[in-house]
Parts: structure tokens; C-alpha cells; sequence
């Protein structure tokens, strides 16, 4: 019996171990600016303020830039590849944008902060965003977007949203 449970325990232990062995080194930033995006559609998130953020498994960059004209319609953001190992295995991030104070005008929640979890795997490149979907976030100011693993900032990107010209 009492091997039974020790040969049981190692096999759920090695079981685990690609889990416990996945490790991000670093990130690096592929592209950034104005990218048009490929929705699969919205996924329920209640940390930010619309309540949804969109999964987007694709986007094609339209403009290299850091300024960004606040516009509707408009999706701003990075491509990221972590680097790692293994190569494809998938860990818990948290994206994290910083901007300027947004309102809510049917919840009336405010926050300077959007954050919500996601799934990226190493080495492949995977694109994280904004898009301005309602009149209420065309605010201009700074805009930080942060990708973290393991309680650190492991790719970071400022832009400059700006009124349309």
C-alpha cells in the first residue's frame, strides 16, 4: 500500500512538472502602435471597466508609432514574444494598462487601470491592445501597457493618446 501511494505521488508530481518547470526569462517587443485586429469575440472580464475584453489571436500592424490619435475605432497596442522555456508552454500573465482617469458613464465606475489575466506561450509572439470602443475613453494623456508574469514587468510600452487633428 504504501508503495502504491509513493509510486501515486510521483506520478502526479511528474505529471506537474511541465507546470513547475515553465520559466519566462524575458520579453521582447515585436511590434507596437496602430494595428487592425482579427476579433474572436469578447470574453467576460468584470476588472475592467466595459466588463469584457476582446479576444484577438491576430492583428496586423497599420502604423509604428507611440502617438495615438483618440479616435473610435482605433486599437493601439504591442506584440510580445516570452522568452523562456518550454518553448510553447502556455503561463498566467496579467496585462495591465495605465491611462488616464476613464468613467464609465452606465456603471459609473472610474478607474486609471485596466487589468485582467490571460494565457501566453513562450516564444510565440501574442498581441495585447486597446481599442477605443466608446466616446468616454477618448481621453488623451498616457497610456502604459504592461505585461507581467510572476509579479514582475516583463514588457512594457508607453504611448501618447492625442486628440484627432
Amino acid at each position: 500500500m504504501l508503495t502504491k501511494l509513493v509510486v501515486s505521488a510521483f506520478a502526479l508530481l511528474a505529471s506537474m512538472q511541465p507546470l513547475l518547470a515553465a520559466t519566462v526569462t524575458g520579453a521582447e517587443i515585436v511590434e507596437y502602435g496602430v494595428f487592425d485586429k482579427v476579433s474572436i469575440g469578447p470574453r467576460k472580464e468584470p476588472a475592467v471597466l466595459t466588463g469584457q475584453v476582446d479576444e484577438v489571436p491576430m492583428v496586423k500592424l497599420k502604423e509604428r508609432t507611440t502617438i495615438i490619435p483618440a479616435v473610435l475605432g482605433t486599437t493601439f497596442g504591442i506584440t510580445v514574444k516570452l522568452i523562456g522555456s518550454p518553448a510553447g508552454e502556455r503561463v498566467n500573465c496579467w496585462i495591465t494598462w495605465l491611462h488616464p482617469k476613464l468613467t464609465n458613464p452606465e456603471t459609473g465606475q472610474a478607474s486609471d487601470r485596466s487589468e485582467f489575466p490571460s494565457r501566453w506561450p513562450i516564444g510565440e509572439v501574442t498581441p495585447t491592445g486597446f481599442t477605443f470602443e466608446h466616446p468616454w475613453e477618448l481621453v488623451p494623456g498616457t497610456w502604459t501597457v504592461r505585461v507581467i508574469w510572476d509579479w514582475k514587468v516583463v514588457a512594457e510600452k508607453t504611448f501618447n493618446v492625442m486628440p484627432p487633428r
